[in-house]
């Protein structure tokens, strides 16, 4: 089967009736031609892609042609403080219609990619997975009763778990298409992919929260949290916290390397509301990133790094962090590339490392070492950590980029070669422009 950039997959399959299986011959030539290595297509299951994905996916357009209805870190934090079951069952039939409709439109994005890119084990991988659970959840009927409740939240938490492995498979699959097609737009389509699956996943889990704060009794929410909504986070506290776990995992693997010390300036007592978990894997992904630096800096000279200089500002609109180093700044060859998934000097290393990650849920734990192995995690923020420490994906700051943009936020690098860099992340306050939405990618 030919390769064609040029023709997207469902101009193809409307071409060729019915639409031809992929081997797994044809899976490993294609990730040979574009990476210059052969792909293990054992670890991929057998491809289910067929031509009724798209002769009979009426259900599927007509989910995509659904607006994703708007949210807020305020409805959140609102709706969860008085607790009823009919507010669990409201939630519920919510989650049940804005699940498959923001999944929908995903699956929508894939569909129109050139042909050549959804061959990919890893595309092919991540498509099948989203149109399961598509089925699974807008199949699962009207929920009228706690116990349909539960039963739904025993089918979300199994697509939870299903999908730890999309992060890496996403990004994998980015890599070896990065000849297919524009880097940039494949860029925009990994952000617009990736920003929808935190958007499912903080609906699923703060549903999955609530649902478990009723069944413990706990109706009436007046502690430091509603559901995964933090009231009153400590900023400079979430800094320290982030940089003792960051600052653990570097010097584990940099045992001659020195870590800088946290100066605090500006408005250091700010306190906000935001989903925790968000917030300190953005924390911890910065600081990971400096702590890296200085300790490469200063392995095996005895000497001790400049003390890395955290500024907070506390705006009407948004929480200011500022992380000032002299570590010696960005190698300028990655200065291009460095919010891209898809090219750089560096990609090809970023696959191999992926490859040995069997799940990355991209947050907060994974800065910190779990020691149950064994434990499923469910979360969209979990262990990091799991991996060894050396392993260092390169994808934390697009990933970054990613959780910040989706709540309104923004971050930014400026680096002097030689000297050391400046990390801005701007964090929308609750209710400021922090509404999820769905965002055509492609």
């Amino acid at each position: 089967m030919a390769v064609m950039p040029s023709a997207t997959w469902q101009q193809h399959a409307l071409s060729t009736r019915p639409a031809r299986l992929i081997t797994r011959s044809q899976r490993a030539l294609t990730i040979k031609a574009s990476t210059g290595r052969r792909y293990n297509s054992d670890k991929v299951p057998p491809s289910t892609i067929s031509s009724r994905h798209f002769y009979q996916n009426e259900a599927l357009m007509r989910f995509a042609a659904r607006p994703a209805q708007p949210v807020s870190l305020k409805q959140f934090a609102f709706y969860g403080r008085e607790l009823t079951p009919e507010k669990i069952l409201h939630s519920a039939n919510f989650v049940r219609q804005e699940l498959p409709t923001r999944m929908a439109h995903r699956i929508h994005d894939m569909q129109r990619l050139p042909y050549s890119i959804i061959r990919n084990p890893h595309m092919s991988h991540v498509y099948e997975l989203y149109y399961h659970s598509f089925n699974a959840i807008r199949k699962f009927p009207i929920i009228r009763s706690l116990d349909d409740n539960n039963r739904f939240c025993d089918l979300v938490k199994d697509l939870l778990l299903r999908h730890t492995g999309v992060i890496p498979h996403v990004v994998m699959g980015i890599i070896e298409s990065a000849e297919l097609m524009e880097p940039a737009k494949l860029d925009r389509f990994a952000q617009s992919l990736l920003s929808s699956r935190i958007s499912r996943r903080v609906l699923t889990e703060q549903h999955l929260t609530m649902t478990n704060s009723l069944l413990a009794g706990n109706v009436t929410n007046t502690g430091a949290n509603i559901g995964q909504v933090f009231l009153q986070i400590d900023a400079a506290d979430a800094v320290r916290q982030c940089a003792d776990l960051a600052g653990r995992l570097v010097s584990a693997e940099h045992s001659h390397g020195k870590i800088p010390e946290l100066v605090f300036e500006g408005d250091v007592d700010t306190k906000f509301a935001f989903i925790e978990s968000h917030l300190k894997y953005l924390l911890g992904e910065i600081l990971r990133n400096t702590f890296e630096a200085a300790a490469t800096k200063t392995e095996g000279s005895g000497e001790r790094p400049e003390p890395l200089l955290v500024t907070i500002c506390d705006t009407p609109q948004h929480v200011v962090f500022r992380f000032s180093d002299q570590a010696g700044g960005l190698p300028p060859d990655i200065i291009p590339y460095l919010w891209s998934f898809a090219k750089g000097p560096r990609s090809l290393s970023r696959h191999r490392r992926l490859e040995q990650l069997p799940s990355f849920d991209a947050v907060v734990e994974e800065i910190e070492a779990r020691s149950d192995a064994s434990h499923k995690r469910l979360s969209s923020l979990s262990s990091l950590t799991s991996r060894p420490p050396g392993m260092f994906l390169g994808m934390g700051l697009p990933m970054s980029k990613v959780y910040a943009e989706f709540w309104g936020g923004k971050i930014a690098v400026k680096s002097m070669d030689g000297f050391g860099c400046d990390v801005y992340l701007h964090i929308s306050k609750l209710g400021i422009e922090s509404q999820f939405v769905e965002h055509t990618s492609i």
